[in-house]
């Protein structure tokens, strides 16, 4: 049986950049599809919903069941993930964790580098990522 998962990330990603979502998920492993509107179950019997994007493999291209929802709730625009979380290698609540974790690290880093930073080594740990970098002479 699949491992279906409808969830909210409301407090990693307020107002989410796309640019740095695409970022966070490369990190991940995976391209956004935004072609694809609708993502389907691991199953024909499973149904589908409709969705802004699907993941797919980066390595082998091929789509996933996983899609996501660019939600506008009044000033925020909330991101929803819905999919079926049975073959990647994180459950859904672990995919969401790291998909927050990846996307702070991006904001993080484009923000350091518009002050003037250059970042000269990234270490992914298992609940962290840590950048060294200096300041451009």
């Amino acid at each position: 049986m699949s491992n279906w998962l409808r969830a909210q990330v409301s407090t990693e990603i307020k107002n989410p950049s796309r640019d740095l979502f695409d970022k966070a998920l490369d990190d991940m492993g995976f391209v956004p599809d935004y072609s694809e509107k609708t993502v389907h179950g691991a199953y024909s019997f499973e149904a589908s919903e409709p969705v802004d994007c699907v993941l797919r493999d980066k390595n082998s291209n091929a789509l996933t069941t996983i899609g996501f929802t660019f939600n506008k709730v009044g000033e925020e625009i909330v991101l929803s993930v819905s999919g079926d979380f049975y073959n990647l290698r994180y459950s859904g609540q672990e995919f969401m964790k790291k998909l927050g974790m990846f996307y702070n690290h991006e904001n993080a880093r484009a923000h350091l580098e518009e002050q003037g930073y250059t970042i000269e080594e990234v270490e992914v740990k298992e609940h962290e990522i840590v950048m060294v970098g200096r300041m451009a002479a």
